[in-house]
């Protein structure tokens, strides 16, 4: 994995593996050349910004999965409140454990003034780079539009 920085659209991908909730967790590198990786970075479980955030790409999972993407919230809770929060909001894709939070360091999804997370999209293409980043919760319409147009495959 890269250390921390500026990350931009265009940028490969810092590489990393974490454990997941509900599967096998995310080994970024094994889905290189087959599907996409959307990055969902946000505080905590049961926070309402968060909810409702991860609840919209819940609703959009279908358009999310036609364009080879997998959905995948990450922070820093342990897999024991993940599992409770996917069974509380019926969320058809995995929760990665981000003990320590470097990976959210390394994607530069940090609050400036804290070690605490910075609700953050990055979505990794097909060919390891990024595709969108943004901070906040843009709707799935925008990350999708985003996904639908690039040119990620090479």
């Amino acid at each position: 994995m890269t250390g921390e920085g500026s990350i931009a659209v265009g940028d490969m991908a810092p590489l990393f593996t974490l454990p997941g909730t509900t599967g096998p967790g995310l080994d970024l590198a094994t889905l290189r050349g087959q599907r996409r990786a959307a990055l969902f970075f946000y505080p905590g479980d049961r926070t309402p910004g968060r909810t409702n955030q991860l609840a919209a790409v819940r609703d959009a999972i279908a358009d999310f999965r036609a364009l080879d993407t997998e959905p995948y919230g990450v922070n820093q809770a342990d897999a024991a409140s993940h599992l409770a929060f996917i069974e509380e909001q019926t969320l058809p894709f995995d929760l990665l454990v981000d003990d320590g939070l470097r990976v959210a360091r390394a994607y530069n999804a940090l609050r400036p003034d804290a070690d605490r997370i910075n609700r953050t999209v990055v979505v990794v293409g097909k060919n390891g780079r990024i595709i969108f980043y943004a901070h906040g919760a843009p709707p799935p319409e925008e990350i999708l539009a985003a996904i639908a147009s690039a040119d990620d495959v090479g």
